[in-house]
């Protein structure tokens, strides 16, 4: 493949603001090269224009309900064959990503020193085989996220960071905000508004959902 090709195909070659038929232009060439997006629940489909994660991407995620939209936005992609790799979050319970429908034999849990030196080579080796990565408030220098974002575009992987984005400049961010919660004997799921904005979102895009148990 030669090189125009694949940064063509990596999403490295297009800067700035994308006009409609530029999207359109670049969605059809990804799909015909099997290097299409990641297909996500019908419901999160609305917050992104190609309906789906794109490969290459990296997306950030805040809010109260941050933990719980990452585990909508990977239910899909993990039940339908992707792996799925978390570095240093102990708080995001494997049980609630069950609930939420992420398939746990295709989950990651990756643990280490939240340092700069520890950071760049494990997100960075992960993303080397893993489809999708997220990882919380990640310290690094910018020159280090630089190189991991690189990677993540030549190898089509896909990086959400949650909190603080440290050195990273998400392609698009995720803002997740609890509304409500339906409750029984415990809490069973909450509506969480959700906006996305960022250098690779057009237009204004939201969605008001019900997480777990997104219909």
């Amino acid at each position: 493949m030669g090189r125009v090709a694949f940064e063509e195909l990596a999403g490295m070659r297009i800067a700035g603001v994308e006009t409609g038929v530029q999207f359109a232009e670049r969605m059809h060439a990804h799909v015909a090269s099997g290097f299409g997006p990641i297909a996500v629940t019908s419901s999160l489909a609305p917050l992104l224009p190609a309906a789906g994660l794109e490969r290459g991407y990296i997306y950030g995620c805040t809010g109260d309900a941050a933990t719980s939209l990452l585990f909508g936005l990977v239910a899909a992609p993990t039940t339908a064959g992707s792996w799925f790799a978390m570095v240093n979050m102990p708080t995001a319970g494997l049980m609630s990503a069950y609930e939420h429908g992420v398939a746990l034999h295709r989950t990651l849990c990756v643990s280490g020193d939240n340092t700069s030196s520890v950071m760049s080579p494990v997100v960075g080796a992960l993303v080397d085989g893993v489809d999708l990565v997220a990882v919380s408030s990640p310290v690094c220098s910018q020159s280090e996220a630089r190189r991991i974002a690189t990677r993540v575009k030549a190898q089509g992987a896909v990086l959400f960071v949650l909190g603080k984005p440290g050195g990273f400049s998400p392609d698009a961010s995720f803002s997740a905000r609890t509304v409500d919660w339906q409750f029984d004997t415990h809490a069973r799921s909450r509506t969480v508004e959700v906006s996305a904005s960022g250098r690779r979102v057009y237009a204004h895009r939201s969605c008001t959902v019900r997480l777990p148990g997104i219909s």
